[in-house]
């Protein structure tokens, strides 16, 4: 099985399978899929287990620890579910479903934002339901631009095909420079998508560096350089998963972040992703990243304790 996850789950026969068995039990067989996909990939799901098992040593009992994996797991093929129904399922269903599903009760800060007309950095991280977005905001009526990068070509497709559906702009990680291009939408003044948790795509500051998750990694230069260049407003937004059925769209602009409490870091990149830990240590089974988190620097101090 010589595919990752996301390429697997989306090799064309499971697609065709799961397209025409009807959500719910589509649902049940990515599950079924994923526990087949983790059997013959033992070293990748030990990496995610000693991944969270390090990362909560300190403030975590071993059956804790067993038992947020097992929810860590199970988040994570969640994801899996979102983002296949958001590729597959017709615009009229997603709507109903979004306006059934999700609560948006800040939507209004971006339409403060948007007045200022410098564009939105949208600063989000692979939690909960983080597919949804961008749709969800199109459907809204803002001018959204996501940046793609895709497991499989099927599916890049199929994401094109939806945004033009709903005039979203793509930049495509594979062909465009991301870089322009991002600052070209935001002179715009559309609603840029960027994940402050890209670990393999971090560039980090050999100046600036901060705990994460307790370890010590050197800052991510890319929100920095953006918003210095742009000029852009930065809002920060989640979309935590209550159930499959719910979920929570939370949005934080500026002044936010600052009324959440000190953030001891001296610029705004680090300031999100402190922000952004302050989620992934609350809801640890919420988050994807915990295999890839598993390459990065060194531990450096204990975990705070949730709550």
């Amino acid at each position: 099985m010589g595919k990752n996850l996301s390429a697997f789950l989306q090799w064309q026969p499971n697609v065709s399978l799961i397209q025409k068995m009807g959500w719910p039990m589509a649902f049940k067989y990515v599950s079924l899929l994923g526990s087949l996909y983790y059997l013959f990939k033992a070293k990748e799901k030990r990496k995610i287990i000693e991944s969270i098992r390090e990362t909560f040593a300190d403030n975590k009992n071993t059956q804790e620890i067993r038992s947020l994996t097992r929810d860590v797991f199970t988040g994570i093929l969640h994801h899996y579910c979102e983002k296949l129904f958001n590729a597959y399922e017709s615009l009229p269903n997603l709507k109903a479903f979004f306006d059934e599903s999700i609560e948006a009760p800040s939507l209004h800060k971006i339409d403060d934002a948007l007045r200022r007309n410098k564009g939105i950095l949208f600063v989000t991280g692979h939690f909960g339901g983080i597919e949804y977005i961008p749709i969800f905001l199109s459907l809204s009526g803002y001018p959204v631009s996501v940046i793609i990068k895709c497991a499989t070509d099927h599916l890049k497709e199929k994401l094109h095909a939806r945004a033009r559906e709903l005039a979203i702009r793509v930049i495509d990680a594979d062909q465009e420079n991301i870089l322009g291009s991002v600052l070209r939408d935001l002179k715009e003044n559309r609603v840029v998508f960027i994940e402050c948790d890209e670990i393999e795509e971090w560039k980090p500051s050999k100046k600036e560096r901060i705990s994460f998750l307790g370890r010590t990694i050197g800052v991510d230069k890319t929100i920095n350089l953006i918003q210095r260049r742009s000029g852009a407003q930065v809002v920060f937004g989640l979309l935590h998963r209550v159930s499959l059925q719910k979920y929570s769209f939370i949005i934080q602009n500026h002044e936010d972040i600052l009324e959440t409490g000190p953030v001891t870091v001296s610029s705004i990149g680090a300031s999100l992703l402190k922000v952004f830990e302050r989620y992934v240590w609350q809801h640890p089974d919420r988050w994807y990243q915990w295999k890839k988190f598993s390459e990065v620097a060194v531990p450096c101090e204990a975990a705070p304790q949730n709550g």
